[in-house]
């Protein structure tokens, strides 16, 4: 399988600028997937699950979605809230780290 897009990573090492106590496995439609380990502040981004999770994520919270959705998530052009609403980001697993992110404002 090809690595995980590094434009991907770069964005959403900028988001998740805070620890919000969970995993997030984020699966771009036809990419690589990559976590997020967000039990630790900063969050850490890595293209390998952490070392106490299984590769299928079992425990974390799963996002799908096209790679644009995801880089306008990242880069706070379009809300998570309204993606997940709309149908184009999936969401599976552990609800409730869903509740705990507060992901970085855009700067301006």
């Amino acid at each position: 399988m090809a690595p995980p897009d590094e434009e991907l990573l770069r964005a959403a090492a900028g988001v998740f600028a805070e620890a919000f106590g969970g995993i997030i496995r984020i699966e771009p439609d036809g990419g690589a997937p990559f976590w997020i380990d967000g039990r630790k502040a900063p969050p850490s981004v890595s293209a390998a699950a952490p070392s106490d999770v299984n590769d299928e994520g079992a425990g974390c919270c799963t996002w799908f979605a096209a790679r644009d959705t995801l880089l306008r998530i990242f880069e706070e052009e379009r809300f998570l809230a309204s993606s997940f609403v709309s149908g184009r980001l999936g969401i599976l697993g552990d609800m409730s780290v869903m509740a705990r992110l507060n992901l970085a404002r855009p700067r301006g």
